[in-house]
């Protein structure tokens, strides 16, 4: 898939191997971003695939170019993501099964208190309003530029700088009295 006019035509025509193509490149970020939000592995997958569906039913309609593409399918995430929170509040899973869900293979010893730090973060950022905790995850989980993340939340480029700063001194604030 050489020529990117070529591909994105062809995914909006629905073309199975344009699709699979585009399975491949998003579904692990896609699924991280959604259980770093939830911590619910299962929520996680719906949510994927319910993205996925969404997006082959929204493609013919995309504007742009593929340089758009990532911005398109994230921005897609994020509004199945709020209608998973405007719906009634389900039981979390325990810690044990999100660092399970995180990285299934048995971590090393020495590894062990990086990833419960790193689960004590998502677990204060999962508990900031929105838009702050999808601006956090998109560009500490999966490392979306400033620009990319407005983009996708459709917020101007310094209110992305703004909240990033307030949701890194607010996470210090709360971190720093456990430590």
């Amino acid at each position: 898939m050489a020529d990117d006019d070529s591909l994105l035509n062809r995914l909006r025509r629905g073309q199975p191997e344009a699709c699979e193509w585009l399975l491949e490149q998003f579904k692990d970020s896609l699924f991280r971003f959604f259980v770093c939000d939830h911590r619910d592995y299962h929520l996680a997958e719906e949510q994927t695939a319910e993205t996925f569906a969404q997006l082959i039913r929204s493609l013919p309609t995309m504007r742009g170019s593929q340089n758009q593409l990532r911005s398109f399918v994230f921005s897609i995430a994020r509004h199945v993501q709020l209608r998973h929170w405007r719906r009634p509040r389900m039981p979390r899973c325990d810690a044990e099964s999100a660092r399970a869900v995180a990285d299934p293979q048995s971590l090393p010893e020495h590894q062990l208190a990086d990833r419960e730090e790193i689960n004590r973060i998502l677990t204060v950022i999962s508990e900031f309003e929105s838009p702050l905790r999808e601006i956090l995850l998109l560009r500490f989980v999966e490392e979306h530029s400033v620009d990319e993340i407005g983009i996708e939340l459709a917020l101007p480029h310094g209110t992305v700088k703004s909240h990033i700063h307030r949701g890194i001194v607010r996470l210090r604030a709360l971190l720093s009295p456990a430590e």
